[in-house]
């Protein structure tokens, strides 16, 4: 029995990326979402869409193509996503895809023909945790996007906005990468994301911030 190959996780820099979604349904409209969301220049094919498609054409975040699939309208797309609710409609736009260079997500059968998949994500500012079953029970997925949502964006994602201007801290103060990354390492044990998890981060940020001022004066008298 022939193994699966394992999927490499990436997240996509889409912005002004020529993108393409291939129908005008519910399942359309949440990839097309998705991709503006990123933004990249997103054209809808279709010759019906959801109203809210159709919404976000009149409003000018996407262009609608009110037609059915043919191949020269996809070539110059970075990405396609295939999602009508016809098989040989999905199958053509795939292969036209692929024979341009484009990556290909089969949001619909066939979705064998999928470069790669769509995991479930839960954001908080930007922290983002993603939830994939490569393709196996994208419902699975769903769920337990929902218990990170509760048990792990609600806390950690706070704790991420403190951070971020701790970090900058750090750079100014600690200029050898080294002993960054040394720091970050002996700085955020248990006792601080102990704190982090009980929600007393005024306390978990102070203790970093202490630390940064030790490991300066530390950094400083070794260089000495």
């Amino acid at each position: 029995m022939m193994e699966t190959a394992s999927s490499y996780p990436v997240n996509l820099k889409l912005s002004g990326r020529k993108c393409a979604v291939i129908g005008g349904g519910p399942v359309a409209l949440r990839r097309t979402r998705s991709l503006a969301a990123a933004g990249a220049q997103v054209l809808v094919i279709a010759p019906k869409v959801v109203d809210e498609i159709r919404k976000m054409a009149d409003q000018g975040q996407i262009t609608w193509l009110a037609e059915t699939f043919s191949a020269p309208k996809i070539v110059g797309m970075f990405l396609v996503v295939c999602a009508t609710d016809y098989e040989n409609v999905n199958r053509s736009a795939a292969w036209a895809a692929k024979a341009t260079g484009a990556l290909v997500n089969m949001a619909a059968p066939p979705t064998e023909l999928s470069d790669f998949t769509v995991p479930a994500r839960v954001e908080h500012g930007d922290l983002r945790l993603t939830v994939s079953t490569n393709g196996s029970c994208p419902e699975l997925s769903r769920v337990l996007g929902r218990e990170l949502a509760d048990e792990v964006a609600a806390v950690y994602g706070p704790w991420l906005d403190r951070l971020q201007p701790l970090r900058q801290e750090a750079k100014r103060s600690l200029s050898d990468s080294d002993v960054r990354l040394v720091f970050w390492r002996s700085v955020l044990d248990e006792k601080v994301m102990g704190l982090v998890r009980a929600g007393k981060y005024d306390e978990a940020e102070a203790i970093v911030r202490d630390a940064i001022g030790r490991f300066r004066s530390e950094s400083q008298n070794g260089a000495r």
